[in-house]
């Protein structure tokens, strides 16, 4: 495990500082992405450094108030930024409002928006996964098999590098689709992509949450590539249809 990145006198944590590359990352890849419909550089930019910024405020004070007696006590503790004093889902919450109050405010098309930020979060995501595995943040199950990694003293599927690789290969299938100018199945394709990497990927993990027995990642990674595999079917038999009914009307 790599939990720390030595820097001349400096050691420095190698979770936190991959995050931020993965942040500014993620930013880049979808401001480039996003000039395929001329969005504006700039917008997406805003728009995700303001929803950032209210999702990490939110989570923050959300935990705060949820455990505020022991905040009495040691009120410096408020300003700390240890992973675990965040709650997720109420940052989540608080960014998509904000997120969307930009797109409302700047008259910004959501569609289009969703699928730049789709190839920001993939990439982002391909760093963070990365960053799993060198932490050992994600623990894989014990194996024989010649690419098995040494964590504790034995040979684990390496479950972060994994999802790292196919997030890498989805974000270059999105970039290289014949659809790639048709953001609606872009966001389906990603969804999709994303859906089947977690229901495999997850099979692995050592320690996975579950409910009545069902490992909770590959259950949600199954319905969302359910739906966006749907999705994309009706998508493209709707295109068939307009294709055959546009030859109807030029050969008559």
């Amino acid at each position: 495990m790599y939990t720390n990145i030595p820097l001349g006198p400096l050691t420095l944590p190698t979770g936190p500082i991959l995050a931020l590359i993965a942040v500014w990352i993620g930013l880049d890849a979808m401001g480039r992405y996003g000039k395929r419909w001329r969005l504006s550089i700039d917008d997406l930019w805003n728009l995700s450094l303001f929803a950032l910024t209210a999702g990490l405020i939110v989570a923050r004070l959300w935990n705060v108030v949820q455990f505020w007696p022991v905040y009495v006590d040691q009120p410096l503790m408020i300003f700390s930024v240890r992973p675990g004093g965040f709650e997720f889902w109420p940052g989540v919450i608080a960014a998509g409002v904000v997120g969307y109050a930009y797109l409302i405010w700047r008259s910004l098309d959501p569609v289009t928006v969703a699928a730049a930020l789709a190839f920001g979060l993939v990439a982002a995501g391909s760093i963070l996964s990365a960053s799993a595995y060198l932490t050992g943040a994600v623990v894989g199950v014990a194996t024989e098999l010649p690419w098995g990694v040494n964590y504790f003293g034995k040979a684990v599927h390496a479950v972060g590098l994994y999802q790292a690789v196919g997030l890498l290969i989805l974000l270059v299938v999105l970039w290289v689709w014949p659809e790639r100018t048709r953001p609606g199945r872009v966001v389906l394709l990603a969804g999709l992509g994303y859906g089947l990497l977690r229901l495999i990927t997850d099979g692995f993990l050592a320690d996975p949450a579950t409910i009545s027995g069902f490992r909770v990642g590959q259950v949600v990674g199954l319905v969302v590539a359910l739906i966006c595999a749907w999705g994309l079917g009706r998508g493209a038999q709707s295109v068939h249809v307009h294709d055959l009914v546009d030859g109807a009307g030029k050969t008559k």
